[in-house]
């Protein structure tokens, strides 16, 4: 039925009216109710990487009364506590009960981290990891999502790694579309060369001019190299590819400081810290103390000068050889993480094992804070930013594969629902990595392979949208 202005309405016309408006009520709450959900998505992700499980009684926190009370471990967290989330077991007594929290279905073999950011079931072979070539069938998670947030940043991704590799124990935790691993920078010498080194410190007339008269070079050269690419042989051809390819990430680099995102802080890249070149000092593990804080600063800077929106730092490598581990002589020990993993419930190991990973939290907090730091147009890169730490193990002692002491932290764009305590029944950690990429916008229906495949995310970290 029509109705005009001038028309009269009768009392049965009005009932039909608002009868049809009733009707088409929840459709349109329905629409909101999504077009909020959509707007809430995470701008920036990290993910951040343990071995050896944790200390059990010292890591989960405890809740009543919808009040989180901290951990020792998650102590350095206070600050940011509503912006933690805990994916936590049930719990019987004093200790998770088997097989509840995040837990892998099927056993992977002890200690393999490409398990964790790819859901793989591939079982890698032990051998020399500094030699060893563990390639699988896919992508890791982060990598998928790098490959579909990344525009204009000249990094899809930025992969930091504290003694990331030792021992035989596959070690590898990020891998390519083609399932071949990308290392990780493990010195500040190569961070601050790679992200820093050429880059120009904020905007200006005379540094638009010098990039314009850089490209006009690289230009030039990738002209002339096109012509003589019939006369070179394929080894030279990939020399000749990957200068100039170099020469076009430099290129990004530099316009991305000058660019840096609107509304955000002046691009400003941290200080190369000045480390000992003793190989004692780097052998035992004693440069991770000036290493780790220099990387958090150097994600921070990332996001901020529009460098990348994926980043990653690994603490240590799993299992026990070649050196044992991560070590912290700045704690007053020298017990490697893998050695104080198998603490055999003695108190003095189990303290020790706490204290590495109450220190690890600490690094992460100092991320957040930095993050925090940094105001943008609407908050600060914290409020838009998802970090993800996890650890391949529950207990180091067992090698358990249930209660993962795994967290979510940062503002998540407002995508997750935060500051509480998630008890979880068996749960595969699968989805949470297919959370974490629909937080970023980028939609993934399935992930992983084999037993450790999943789909669907896990709906119980978004609580309701309001």
């Amino acid at each position: 039925m029509k109705i005009s202005a001038r028309s009269r309405l009768s009392r049965r016309d009005l009932v039909r009216q608002i009868g049809a408006a009733a009707l088409a009520l929840p459709m349109l709450e329905l629409f909101a109710h999504q077009a909020r959900a959509e707007e809430r998505r995470s701008r920036y992700v990290v993910f951040i990487y343990t071995p050896d499980g944790v200390n059990q009684r010292a890591f989960w926190p405890t809740e009543s009364n919808s009040k989180l009370t901290l951990s020792p471990i998650l102590a350095p967290f206070a600050p940011f506590q509503d912006k933690l989330l805990v994916l936590g077991p049930q719990f019987a007594g004093d200790d998770p009960m088997m097989n509840t929290g995040l837990t892998y279905a099927v056993t992977p073999p002890q200690h393999q981290a490409p398990v964790c950011l790819a859901a793989t079931d591939v079982k890698l072979p032990l051998r020399d990891q500094r030699t060893a070539d563990n390639r699988i069938r896919s992508p890791s998670i982060d990598q998928v999502i790098a490959h579909a947030v990344t525009t204009d940043q000249p990094f899809s991704s930025l992969n930091f790694g504290l003694h990331p590799v030792g021992g035989d124990t596959p070690s590898d935790l990020h891998y390519g579309q083609d399932g071949i691993p990308l290392r990780r920078m493990d010195s500040a010498d190569e961070v601050w060369n790679r992200l820093f080194a050429s880059i120009v410190s904020g905007p200006s007339l005379e540094a638009g001019r010098a990039l314009r008269k850089h490209s006009a070079v690289s230009d030039f050269l990738h002209a002339r190299f096109a012509a003589l690419s019939r006369n070179v042989s394929a080894a030279d051809q990939q020399v000749l590819d990957k200068h100039l390819t170099d020469l076009r990430a430099l290129e990004k680099r530099r316009l991305s400081a000058i660019r840096a995102p609107e509304g955000t802080d002046t691009c400003v890249h941290p200080p190369a810290p000045e480390l000992s070149k003793d190989q004692v000092y780097v052998r035992t593990g004693a440069d991770t103390e000036q290493l780790s804080p220099f990387f958090m600063d150097s994600i921070a800077a990332a996001f901020a000068c529009n460098l990348t929106k994926v980043a990653s730092v690994t603490f240590g490598y799993p299992g026990g050889g070649g050196e044992g581990g991560l070590r912290m002589p700045w704690l007053n020990f020298t017990d490697s993480l893998h050695s104080l993993s198998h603490h055999g419930r003695r108190p003095e190991k189990l303290e020790r094992y706490a204290r590495m990973h109450t220190w690890i939290a600490s690094q992460i907090a100092l991320l957040m804070k930095r993050l925090a730091d940094t105001a943008t147009a609407d908050g600060s890169l914290l409020d838009h930013t998802t970090i993800y730490w996890f650890n391949r193990h529950g207990d180091g002692d067992t090698h358990s594969n249930y209660a993962l002491p795994n967290v979510l932290l940062g503002g998540t764009g407002g995508y997750f629902k935060m500051g509480r305590l998630l008890k979880l029944p068996r749960t595969s950690p699968t989805q949470v990595l297919i959370s974490i990429a629909h937080a970023m916008g980028v939609e993934v229906a399935k992930f992983g392979e084999g037993a450790h495949a999943a789909s669907g995310d896990l709906t119980e970290l978004r609580g309701p949208i309001v």
